[in-house]
């Protein structure tokens, strides 16, 4: 990221840097920068040094920026500024230019930010009074086309206005009316972000790092339980991965509700921080990021694995030293977001993905990619795992690493190849697996269980495990299943056979098949092929009930009322009903029952998806705001909900969640149970 998924989906989103071409070969960078938050505006001086020799030197800049002057050699030097970029020429011998630029950026926070995909929330840059965000990607100072060998900034503000930014804080002070810091990066990476505010700062070392928390005054007094926390998942990262790459690590508070991991510090969104689980969810997240990600950056001609590999580390790993059930739990989430969110029309390889801009690349460079280093420690085991992303570590860092990096150190470590792996990150979709003809029979005193393991395509060669359950206890068993067709299996039991199942645990990554798929938010959102009925029971008007299916990314299906819905409509589509209908008919058997304590009173809003059996299929969802006032301030919150199928919000907050269970579907066999 969480409320489990929003926070999965919110700050897990740090940005994966991504390698950058090699031009002129840069030496040092020192910028100085101003800060002016009532006019909005930055103004600053940059001197940039470059190797011997360099003469054409392109700076990038934002295009609103102002160019003031280019000075070189204490003479101005003759340049171009357009579309963002200036371009000038160094005389001969000289290997140092200076530019005074400034610029203003107010990027709009909304308020009442939608829901979605994007992490930014629109928000590349903005100064204020409120807070400063400066985005790397917002071209705020001059960026060279290569990261300087060193790089140092001092950045002043009106007095109170802490700022902060990449790299050691050499120096900080208020007098006259200013407040300013200076910062060293020893091994930069990247391009720099910086953020300021009203900040109350404390600090501490821990594990043998610099640790700062720079919070509003409002959630200052949680600042110590951050800077604990921080201590005890860098100290635990040291020794899964090796050394911290960076000066400093520090905890920073947004104005807006952002999750970003930055080279050496953590920004986190006002609202994000006071959430009392952030702190051993998100945090640990961005903190890994300073290796993955950040330290190391992205060689994004193979796709971007730092996302998955995050989630991994991050957001799966703690569950699984907590309990297994936990961690088999939160596989087996990963497997249904992706049923549930990705089609063939949406789907791609892994080496295809960048960054998440639906639920659908979410589920792919996030949840895919997390199961297949599940899948690939499985094979090589946890020494040779941990010990190959210290290797990675030790020879990539402050560089870039490809997926055929990744795949070449755990290689290496384990001295076995992965040959079902590549599959998996270079072509779209997964397994698609079922039980079929499966037959028990007594043979003397024990059982024998026969029957096929079948595939559809496409067809990806797996180790699929498969559980036997007996009244004498439990066996587990590996399936190889080939690149093509089916593969057929006999198992022995010492009694009398009573379940049989398939990847019980979700530990290889698969298609799931329909029947292993709860009704959750999440089938709403993933659904190719949704129409929304209002009824006469609707109590919103139509504009908020198309802005809820557009926080969940339906903008586009299409809207009817009930007496307009055609029996093709019914049979062939995903429905999602505001209100009631009348013909209750139209609801999966059952759904009449769904009336909890709360249900229908004003400020209440209530979500029910529910599972059709054939012939129809699919799913239905009731969505009961209260009002159109409890429309307006619930329905946004549904998205972040997505492993739900039933949802009920009062009193400012959801009240109770819940899922019915998957049929099962082609992966559990239930035998008959015979008289001895």
């Amino acid at each position: 990221m969480r409320l489990f998924l929003f926070f999965m989906l919110l700050v897990t989103a740090s940005p994966c840097r991504a390698a950058a071409p090699v031009s002129q070969v840069v030496v040092s960078q020192e910028l100085a920068v101003t800060l002016d938050p009532p006019r909005h505006e930055i103004s600053g001086e940059s001197r940039i040094v470059f190797a011997p020799g360099s003469s054409s030197v392109r700076l990038r800049l934002a295009s609103q920026a102002r160019v003031e002057r280019v000075r070189c050699g204490g003479r101005d030097l003759p340049y171009t500024f357009r579309s963002g970029a200036i371009d000038l020429e160094l005389p001969l011998g000289e290997s140092s230019v200076v530019v005074s630029y400034r610029a203003s950026f107010n990027d709009q926070v909304s308020r009442h930010p939608a829901a979605g995909e994007d992490p930014s929330y629109g928000v590349n840059a903005a100064i204020g009074s409120e807070g400063t965000f400066l985005g790397g990607g917002a071209d705020w100072y001059p960026v060279p086309e290569q990261v300087p060998a060193s790089r140092k900034v001092t950045i002043s503000a009106p007095a109170g206005m802490e700022a902060i930014t990449f790299g050691a804080r050499l120096a900080r002070e208020t007098s006259g009316g200013v407040t300013r810091s200076v910062w060293q990066e020893t091994r930069p990476v990247g391009a720099v972000s910086l953020c300021a505010g009203p900040y109350l700062v404390q600090e501490r070392k821990a594990a043998g790092i610099t640790l700062y928390s720079y919070f509003y005054r409002d959630n200052a007094e949680l600042a110590p339980r951050y800077l604990e926390a921080a201590a005890k998942y860098l100290t635990l990262y040291q020794e899964l991965f090796g050394p911290y790459p960076f000066e400093k690590f520090a905890v920073v508070e947004n104005f807006f509700p952002t999750g970003y991991g930055f080279p050496s510090f953590t920004l986190l969104g006002g609202s994000v921080i006071r959430l009392p689980f952030i702190v051993d969810t998100s945090l640990p997240h961005e903190i890994a990021h300073s290796w993955w990600g950040n330290g190391i950056d992205v060689e994004l001609a193979e796709g971007n694995w730092c996302e998955g590999l995050v989630t991994y580390l991050a957001d799966y790993l703690l569950k699984e030293r907590r309990s297994q059930s936990e961690a088999a739990e939160y596989r087996k989430q990963l497997l249904i977001d992706y049923a549930s969110l990705v089609t063939p029309d949406n789907d791609f390889p892994l080496t295809a993905f960048v960054s998440r801009n639906d639920p659908a690349s979410r589920a792919i460079g996030y949840g895919k990619a997390a199961m297949v280093f599940h899948m690939i420690r499985s094979r090589i085991g946890d020494k040779a795992f941990f010990g190959a992303l210290r290797e990675l570590a030790r020879q990539r860092m402050y560089r870039s690493a490809s997926w055929s990096d990744l795949l070449r150190v755990f290689t290496e470590a384990s001295g076995r190849d992965l040959p079902q792996i590549r599959p998996l990150i270079e072509r779209p979709g997964g397994a698609r697996l079922a039980l079929k003809g499966t037959r028990s029979r007594q043979e003397g005193a024990g059982w024998q269980v026969t029957g096929t393991l079948a595939q559809t395509p496409p067809y990806f060669a797996q180790e699929v495990p498969l559980r036997l359950e007996s009244t004498a206890g439990a066996l587990a068993r590996l399936v190889p299943v080939p690149a093509k067709g089916a593969t057929s299996f006999d198992l022995a039991a010492p009694g009398q056979p009573q379940r049989l199942l398939l990847d019980p645990d979700a530990e290889v990554f698969r298609v799931l098949s329909p029947g292993e798929i709860p009704a959750t938010v999440n089938s709403i959102k993933g659904s190719g092929n949704l129409v929304g009925v209002t009824t006469r029971n609707c109590r919103t008007d139509l504009v908020g009930f198309r802005t809820f299916l557009a926080s969940l990314s339906q903008g586009k299906a299409a809207v009817v009322d009930e007496a307009e819905l055609k029996p093709a409509q019914v049979a062939g589509h995903d429905l999602i009903f505001c209100g009631r209908p009348r013909d209750l008919a139209l609801l999966p058997t059952g759904a009449e029952a769904v009336t909890p304590a709360g249900a229908g009173e004003e400020d209440a809003l209530t979500l029910t998806v529910l599972q059709r059996m054939a012939p129809g299929k699919g799913v239905v969802a009731l969505f009961e705001p209260g009002s159109p006032a409890a429309a307006v301030q619930y329905g946004p919150k549904v998205t972040h909900y997505g492993k739900y199928g039933f949802l009920l919000f009062s009193g400012g907050a959801n009240r109770r969640k819940a899922t019915a269970p998957p049929a099962d579907g082609e992966a559990v066999v239930r035998f008959p149970q015979q008289a001895p």
